[in-house]
């Protein structure tokens, strides 16, 4: 009856969307959401919710298990090799759970990300590519609304002088009592956002006047939140889809600078202006630390000790941290080495993020785990600089799905990014999806341009 239930290719998809959309909720939520019931638990709606968020998702994980065995002849494996090398990243970080003396509550993190890698890759196996469109659309709903309930709060307080567009922001009521996301993250999603509109736009030219308005808005927002590692990122993206969508002339360089940097420009400077009538730079120092004295000890995890002049913003003395720790312990025990600390290994060694995708992997998973997630990488980096170079000019969405991976991909250098379950790491498994079945091959792009 279940097998009958199962190969039911209506039932198949339903779940497929359900178990994509838990997993975007599930985003925050950690394994002392499921101990609800227990004599120190609160019980109430948030709660409840909250176990639900992250209970989902370890019943999807596993009837999408039962789904795959059930299936096996179904599903073209070989198609998603690429896929294997992440689930294995993953997998690995297990057993350092085990050696160490790392929270083994951290497992959820990998069940979270083999939920959403299974998920992925079988809405790529059962939907075709106009079906598959409905996760680009469930996507951009989720990011804008978790943009806008976090964005139009902090925005007021801007308008009225406060100085909330850079740092950390504590638990949110409005998340359920979980972190709402910091301004390295809503500039992130304003970037994501921004190319999301510019895939929609390919099918709604004739709002394209509209969707520019909308689209400068966001490039002056990303200029608010003050992020470097994304205002660099978004210049890149411009300079790169001036080029793909225009010939270079004067009336078109003129026009794309006057839309996409000036007018964003502008609109910056006339909202700082409000914001620095009604403070000052000492003001915004001073309400910051009046602002960490209020926090819980378990909000300042988050923080960062930042050393002053530091223009890594404290990464760097954390990686050095990192160093330290880990070479100690690899001395101690080789163990670690090969398999690291198990999922938030960062966490576990220095009680903050890593900040960087590769350095996560090694104290997460060992050298087993940094070479499996390095090759998925690296497979990612390859195919998507053929496909950028083979749709340049005459592909608009497979170059904006490219953009979407190498934007995440850069950011993994100074961001855990897709290393960890993160919005990070579902936007690139859905733009990887989309690209996975291309085969191209250099030989191609030469007789293209030969041609």
């Amino acid at each position: 009856m279940l097998s009958k239930i199962i190969k039911n290719s209506k039932f198949i998809k339903f779940f497929l969307l359900f178990s994509f959309t838990i997993s975007w909720l599930s985003i925050s939520t950690s394994y002392n959401d499921l101990l609800i019931f227990n004599d120190k638990s609160n019980l109430n709606l948030k709660t409840l919710i909250n176990f639900f968020r992250h209970g989902l998702v370890y019943f999807c994980l596993f009837f999408l298990t039962i789904c795959s065995i059930i299936m096996y002849e179904k599903i073209a494996f070989k198609n998603y090799q690429i896929f294997n090398f992440f689930a294995a990243y993953f997998l690995i970080q297990i057993p350092g759970l085990f050696f160490s003396d790392n929270s083994f509550e951290n497992i959820s993190f990998i069940v979270s990300a083999l939920t959403i890698i299974l998920t992925l890759f079988l809405i790529n196996n059962f939907f075709d590519f106009k079906e598959k469109k409905i996760i680009l659309i469930i996507s951009f709903v989720i990011l804008i609304i978790v943009f806008l309930i976090t964005f139009i709060p902090l925005f007021w307080k801007f308008l009225n002088g406060g100085s909330i567009f850079y740092g950390v922001h504590t638990n949110s009521i409005v998340f359920l009592d979980k972190y709402s996301p910091r301004s390295s993250g809503l500039a992130r999603t304003a970037l994501i956002l921004l190319l999301f509109i510019e895939i929609f736009e390919i099918n709604l030219k004739k709002y394209s006047n509209k969707l520019i308005f909308i689209k400068i808005i966001f490039l002056s927002f990303i200029l608010l939140f003050q992020s470097r590692t994304i205002i660099f990122l978004t210049l890149i993206v411009l300079l790169m889809l001036f080029f793909h969508k225009n010939t270079i002339s004067i009336k078109n360089i003129l026009r794309y600078i006057l839309v996409y940097f000036i007018l964003p420009m502008l609109l910056f400077i006339f909202l700082s202006t409000i914001n620095s009538h009604l403070k000052k730079k000492k003001e915004f120092l001073n309400e910051n630390n009046s602002y960490l004295n209020h926090i819980s000890s378990e909000d300042l995890k988050i923080f960062r000790s930042i050393p002053k002049n530091d223009v890594s913003s404290g990464r760097f003395k954390d990686w050095k941290k990192i160093y330290n720790y880990h070479s100690g312990m690899i001395n101690a025990e080789i163990k670690y080495l090969y398999f690291g600390y198990g999922s938030q290994g960062d966490r576990f060694l220095i009680n903050q993020s890593a900040s960087n995708g590769l350095i996560y992997a090694l104290v997460s998973s060992g050298i087993l785990g940094l070479i499996l997630y390095a090759t998925f990488s690296i497979l990612v980096g390859i195919k998507s600089i053929k496909l950028l170079l083979y749709s340049y000019k005459n592909d608009n969405e497979n170059f904006l799905y490219c953009l979407i991976l190498m934007v995440l991909a850069l950011r993994s250098i100074l961001e855990t990014s897709y290393a960890v379950f993160s919005i990070d790491l579902i936007l690139f498994l859905i733009a990887l999806s989309f690209i996975n079945h291309f085969k191209i091959n250099f030989k191609d792009i030469r007789t293209k341009y030969i041609k």
